[in-house]
């Protein structure tokens, strides 16, 4: 039905490119942009439902990654704070234990013991945002695959419908 529409549309498009003005001493017309416009307007109502569904399909594909891409930012970030606060807390442990002089040695075992947590839970923060990433993209790539799917069947039903 849609597609009759368009079809129609355009035909009457050609008719009023046939029928204008030619410019002398060229290969252009003289059209009237008000009556191509509108042309262009009821075109446009006339795309089938499908195609405006594709294009809110693209259209919350890309909203819902750059919200990825922000939480991932975000998570790393937090994660990085979190890192340097650890390391700063280590190494003034570190110094506060190194300025007693008899139990220095301890002190250094007690800043590595330390500086190694730091990284470890460090590490463990970055992994988990990883994963926290990877769930979201995986979720979007499910639900993305499924709207395609069902777009593919609307496709279908409509070209058998012809």
């Amino acid at each position: 039905m849609a597609q009759n529409k368009l079809i129609n549309l355009i035909n009457e498009m050609e008719d009023v490119m046939d029928e204008s003005s030619s410019v002398p001493f060229s290969r252009k017309v003289s059209v009237d942009p008000d009556e191509i416009y509108e042309l262009l307007t009821e075109m446009k109502d006339a795309l089938p439902e499908e195609i405006k569904q594709a294009q809110w399909v693209n259209d919350e594909k890309e909203r819902i990654i750059g919200e990825a891409k922000n939480e991932a930012e975000n998570r790393l970030s937090e994660a990085e704070n979190e890192i340097n606060n650890i390391k700063e807390q280590a190494r003034n442990k570190f110094k506060q234990l190194v300025s007693e002089h008899e139990i220095t040695r301890q002190a250094r075992n007690e800043a590595d013991r330390i500086i190694s947590e730091a990284n470890a839970e460090a590490e463990k923060i970055r992994q988990q945002s990883y994963a926290y990433v990877d769930r979201l993209f995986q979720g979007s790539v499910e639900n993305f695959s499924q709207l395609a799917q069902q777009l593919e069947k609307n496709r279908i039903k409509i070209l058998e419908s012809k």
